[in-house]
């Protein structure tokens, strides 16, 4: 999906967010916004172009005025901190439920709201229970990824963020539980954004119940090209039947790419005008999109 006129607010914010934690020279921030303005889909003059691939540049920019090749390490080490101190209370609540896939699958996709959570007290089970029960979704759509893993015996999952990526492995170890299947779990190479690398799915675990490996590509991006991927992932993709997509980041760029129509599952939530709106669901709402 093609940037919309609401990203470009959207990308300044998150760049002056980011740049904020590195620097405190106001002079340097205010020479960091020029540069980045000079950008031309930043100014509203060119839209054929994804999110992810303007993050790539102005991230560039962000590691060339802060020295830093990660700015936000610390930040996405606390989220998977934060995260992992919920899982064994969570997966307690999902051994109770009723239906343990559809519940570790919104809480997959719930994974950023529920780092935000990590500082509750007392009632944190039951407004997550909360946010299970009342989270709208398709079932229509669920349904639909249920017979694609019923069918599969090898997904390939695109991960996303730190702290949600906790959740993720809740649902492949549910998935792995109630089917014959094999996971392969992709990482970012490069850090970008608070998206996690190889490290950060360790440090949690992933590899306890899939093959984790890294995407092989070597730019800042927090989305994914097939065309930029490692020869061993892109081999992994097109033998597969199944691949599983978590974010907004990783929609905008594989959603461009017509020889996955058919074979790819994009797991995101609706968190702004363009999402909400292109899925038509409400603001909050938990989007499957089979491609």
């Amino acid at each position: 999906m093609k940037i919309w006129p609401e990203c470009i607010p959207c990308i300044i914010k998150m760049s002056l967010d980011v740049i904020r934690t590195s620097i405190d020279d106001e002079v340097q921030i205010k020479r960091f916004l020029r540069e980045i303005l000079t950008f031309k889909p930043l100014r509203g003059e060119n839209y054929a172009i994804t999110s992810p691939e303007i993050t790539r540049d102005v991230w560039l920019k962000i590691r060339d005025f802060s020295g830093l090749e990660d700015p936000l390490k610390d930040k996405k080490e606390e989220q998977n901190r934060r995260a992992l101190k919920l899982y064994s209370e969570v997966k307690g609540l999902i051994q109770r439920s009723d239906d343990p896939v559809l519940d570790t699958l919104k809480l997959a996709i719930l994974g950023n709201s529920l780092d935000a959570m990590g500082d509750i007290q007392g009632f944190l089970i039951e407004e997550i229970s909360k946010l299970i029960n009342h989270s709208w979704i398709d079932l229509g759509a669920v349904e639909e990824l249920r017979r694609k893993i019923g069918e599969t015996r090898k997904i390939i999952f695109l991960g996303d963020n730190c702290g949600e990526i906790v959740f993720d492995k809740l649902f492949i170890e549910t998935l792995k539980n109630l089917y014959d299947v094999e996971v392969i779990y992709i990482t970012r190479t490069i850090p970008v954004l608070n998206d996690a690398l190889l490290q950060d799915a360790l440090m949690v675990g992933m590899n306890e119940v899939s093959t984790v490996m890294e995407n092989g590509i070597h730019d800042p991006l927090p989305g994914t090209f097939l065309s930029m991927v490692s020869e061993e992932v892109r081999d992994l993709v097109n033998d597969s039947n199944l691949v599983i997509s978590k974010g907004l980041g990783n929609f905008d760029t594989l959603s461009e790419d017509e020889t996955l129509r058919g074979k790819i599952s994009f797991l995101l939530r609706g968190k702004c005008y363009p999402s909400c709106t292109a899925h038509r669901v409400p603001f909050g709402g938990l989007i499957i999109h089979h491609f």
